[in-house]
């Protein structure tokens, strides 16, 4: 199932793989979310459904860097909004061979 890619646009919803139904196995998922130059980025989770340490969703602040990493998230527990400080944020979603679970939604503006 392919997953990730570059969203544009001022704002949108980002969702794992199947949401709700569960996500796939070896999942590997990169999103770049671009909005336009001077515009900062709010990110928030909506839901967040994750096996705990295994499955993760890294959010980075501009390119999926290792410098430019924000969070790292895994489990059940809702992170506060993000707010990039450019205009560019990515998410990086990596699932393991076994257990899944509901998957996570994000809205970004």
């Amino acid at each position: 199932e392919s997953c990730g890619g570059v969203v544009q646009g001022l704002n949108g919803t980002i969702e794992s793989p199947g949401f709700p139904h569960g996500y796939p196995n070896y999942a590997n998922c990169t999103w770049l979310i671009i909005t336009g130059e001077r515009n900062r980025i709010q990110l928030t989770f909506v839901t967040l459904a994750l096996e705990e340490d295994f499955d993760i969703v890294s959010v980075y602040d501009g390119q999926p860097l290792p410098g430019n990493l924000k969070m790292r998230l895994s489990g059940f527990m809702l992170p506060s909004p993000i707010v990039s400080s450019g205009s560019i944020l990515a998410l990086w979603f990596t699932t393991d061979f076994a257990v899944s679970a509901q998957g996570f939604k994000a809205v970004y503006e």
